[in-house]
């Protein structure tokens, strides 16, 4: 009875063992998969990321110990890829470095829950005896968790596997499938890797040769060119005044501030374009009226189209949108859609906890869904503000009547983190998906000018005060992705566990 007793000691102690050593690994794991976005760049540790994942998943482990390893590898993923939110819910939350914390840490389990979710599923439908088709549920599964992520609650589609693979020959299938569509590739070959490590004599062999072939035949769409450039280029100067947000909305700085926009402005009047980052000048518009006209005035003698971000007033009292004005030979206006939760805007749900907390509350409203295009020198251009690069659903609405993308932004929020390199990342996807060149203007640095393969062609130094002078070309044309968009990958990869299951019932 004795000897029963210590080995139900010895095999609880060892599962506990095994549970804490599995998570351990994967939460290890977790850590190289952002190491694949900007500024480290390195795609191939977020393929052995997933690949790690996915060889745990198709291990024989009970539904406890795959949840709980699952959550530790969302963890990791999110700990290390989006740790930049501490900084501003510490500097600009005004909490704590405790609460901050807390609240940066349920953030990151919140994202976890979605990793969760994709081994949780695996688990009951995963055909662990078919290499391949486990791949492809695997695959699916991890597709559908970033949709849903990016869907949910105002969503978060940051960190996209398929965005780490914009420097590998995959991304050349952005134009096709869009970011979902490479996040599924992605998958699958890390899947691929994973099979090939587990086998072994031919089958090792055969898995490995399919993978290589993977990553390579996307190189037969690099000549494709899928949309037409114009022959002259149109010559642009992004400002880039690199201010702290303790400076920018500082009263004291308010009349330094709007004179630097002004000179640097009349400076570069004669260029086509000249573009000022988001919220560039700290005052409603209706408060600066006289600096816009002035700055109106002499764009237009010099034949010049002027864009830049500050906040306008709405209809509703004390709110305002964050939006894109246009000056000189340009026109239109453009408000931001999708507004940050927390940062921009508090939703409903945590009103009551935002005012027991004491915490100032955004005044800014989203923008219509449905916007005319801002025209420069009569051609219709796509905006995006911030966080809605984001989201290539609304850049899509914009097309393909846009001739090329202008994004402003300031990640003044998070300080020297992570962020303005991820955002960078994901604006070169949007490039490539639209066959468009971007204009980028940043507040506090990697202002930068991206051509329609995706590629970075001139950019400014973080954290550094500039005016980058390049040229850019517009557009005509479209792209399988501005066709259909995401739906076709989504629905491949909902086909995908409809058949996993009805092999599983049968």
């Amino acid at each position: 009875m004795k000897s029963l007793t210590n080995a139900g000691h010895y095999l609880r102690q060892t599962s506990i063992y095994a549970l804490q050593n599995s998570s351990c690994k994967l939460f290890l794991a977790g850590l190289l998969f952002p190491l694949g976005y900007s500024p480290f760049n390195y795609p191939g540790l977020t393929l052995l990321s997933l690949a790690f994942f996915y060889a745990y998943l198709v291990q024989e482990t009970s539904f406890k110990q795959t949840v709980l390893a699952s959550l530790s590898y969302g963890i990791g993923l999110f700990g290390l890829g989006v740790s930049w939110v501490i900084i501003s819910v510490h500097d600009y939350g005004h909490l704590n470095y405790i609460l901050s914390g807390c609240v940066t840490f349920i953030f990151i389990l919140y994202l976890s829950c979605y990793v969760a979710f994709t081994g949780s599923v695996f688990y009951f439908i995963g055909n662990k005896k078919n290499p391949l088709i486990s791949g492809l549920i695997f695959s699916a599964l991890w597709c559908i968790s970033e949709f849903s992520r990016a869907t949910l609650f105002t969503g978060f589609p940051w960190l996209l596997a398929g965005t780490s693979q914009i420097d590998v020959p995959l991304k050349f299938l952005a134009p096709v499938i869009g970011s979902y569509g490479l996040s599924f590739i992605t998958c699958f070959s890390a899947s691929l890797l994973a099979n090939s490590m587990r086998k072994n004599g031919v089958k090792r062999y055969i898995y490995l040769a399919v993978f290589v072939a993977l990553l390579i035949f996307p190189l037969l769409l690099k000549s494709i060119q899928w949309t037409r450039l114009a022959e002259q280029p149109l010559t642009t100067a992004i400002i880039q005044a690199n201010l702290s947000m303790r400076d920018k909305w500082d009263e004291s700085l308010f009349w330094q501030i709007l004179n630097h926009y002004q000179e640097k402005t009349e400076k570069y009047l004669g260029k086509d374009l000249i573009v000022m980052p988001e919220s560039a000048i700290p005052l409603p518009g209706s408060y600066v009226e006289d600096f816009l006209q002035s700055i109106d005035k002499k764009a237009k003698t010099a034949k010049t189209a002027v864009v830049l971000g500050i906040l306008q007033s709405t209809e509703e009292e004390m709110a305002y949108s964050n939006s894109i004005i246009t000056l000189g030979k340009a026109s239109g206006e453009y408000s931001k859609r999708h507004l940050v939760p927390f940062g921009e805007y508090i939703p409903a749900l945590f009103r009551s906890v935002n005012k027991l907390l004491m915490l100032p509350e955004p005044g800014l409203i989203p923008g219509p869904f449905k916007q005319p295009s801002i025209r420069i020198k009569h051609m219709p251009v796509a905006s995006l503000i911030c966080y809605e690069i984001a989201y290539p659903s609304l850049l899509r609405q914009q097309m393909p009547e846009a001739r090329w993308i202008i994004s402003v932004s300031d990640n003044g929020w998070f300080g020297h983190s992570l962020a303005s390199y991820q955002q960078i990342q994901m604006a070169r996807v949007l490039s490539l998906q639209t066959g468009r060149f971007q204009v980028i203007a940043n507040n506090d640095g990697l202002s930068s000018i991206i051509n329609e393969k995706g590629t970075v062609i001139d950019s400014l130094p973080p954290f550094s005060s500039g005016v980058l002078q390049s040229a850019i070309y517009s557009a005509t044309g479209t792209t399988p992705w501005i066709i259909w968009g995401d739906k076709p990958a989504i629905i491949f990869c909902f086909l995908i566990l409809i058949f996993s299951l009805l092999l599983k019932i049968k």
